[in-house]
């Protein structure tokens, strides 16, 4: 494996002429896998994505062709790594955004693994603008969030919204169980790639998966919570606020880890 940066655009290598190009690179949206051997799972979902929010933002999505096409320009044989994928615009004054006005950056690096060490969250009152786009100016709100979480001493954050009601983490999603239920919240949250795979990998093994309000006031309801994200599939949450979850058992793990290794690897 190679532990490169690696980075190129509609297909081709970066180049200093490529540089303005980039500076409308907030104006859009991405997907970010972890890619094994050359597989990755959920492809088909990460491409619904890509398409269905090019359509949200710009009229318009690029082939999936075109795309996988990149994707395997990008990756070499039995490679691992992490790749972000972002479909921009520097077409966005304009007032019809045509598919050939839209670029595709693919940032390629190092495999993350994920850490075992569980979360200690913070809440904070936060709605997304467009929550089920995956879009790239996210990063402002997130991060702002976050410092103010770390600096009262937990590791991260967990928006809420006027009703108190659990969207989402910073870039992750959130799930609770209650000793024989997965609940996930009701509340608009961007809709993960894993939290997608494993829900419905969940439901094909018996495990139910319920959507509902969930307020911080009804914590006590729930034996654990966990987070999962691109990286995550099993990530446990130690502590939201001042309700401390018991992790003891690895009951939610262990069901967790079986529903990941259910779900098939896609090659790219």
């Amino acid at each position: 494996m190679q532990n490169l940066f690696v980075q190129e655009l509609n297909g081709r290598s970066l180049t200093t002429a490529d540089m303005p190009a980039m500076m409308a690179l907030q104006y859009g949206h991405f997907t970010a896998m972890q890619v094994r051997r050359r597989q990755v799972k959920g492809l088909r979902l990460h491409l619904e994505r890509l398409a269905q929010s090019s359509d949200r933002l710009f009229g318009c999505h690029l082939p999936e062709q075109q795309i996988t096409g990149y994707l395997h320009r990008m990756v070499q044989a039995d490679e691992s790594c992490s790749l972000r994928l972002n479909i921009f615009t520097t077409a966005f004054q304009q007032p019809v955004i045509r598919e050939e006005d839209l670029q595709v950056l693919i940032t390629k690096t190092p495999p993350a693994e994920p850490t075992a060490r569980p979360l200690k969250v913070k809440s904070a009152r936060f709605k997304r603008l467009l929550p089920e786009i995956k879009y790239s100016g996210i990063m402002s709100g997130i991060l702002a969030y976050r410092r103010k979480a770390v600096d009262e001493g937990f590791d991260d954050v967990l928006y809420t919204n006027e009703h108190q009601h659990i969207s989402e983490g910073a870039i992750w999603n959130i799930g609770f169980y209650d000793g024989q239920t997965i609940v996930l919240p009701a509340s608009p949250a961007l809709p993960g790639i894993m939290i997608r795979l494993l829900s419905e990998s969940l439901w094909n093994n018996g495990v139910s998966v319920i959507h509902r309000n969930i307020s911080l006031s009804q914590l006590y309801e729930y034996k654990n919570a966990f987070y999962t994200n691109s990286i995550h599939h099993q990530g446990m949450i130690a502590q939201i606020n001042e309700h401390v979850f018991d992790n003891s058992h690895d009951t939610l793990s262990g069901i967790l880890q079986r529903a990941y290794d259910a779900v098939p690897w896609d090659n790219l």
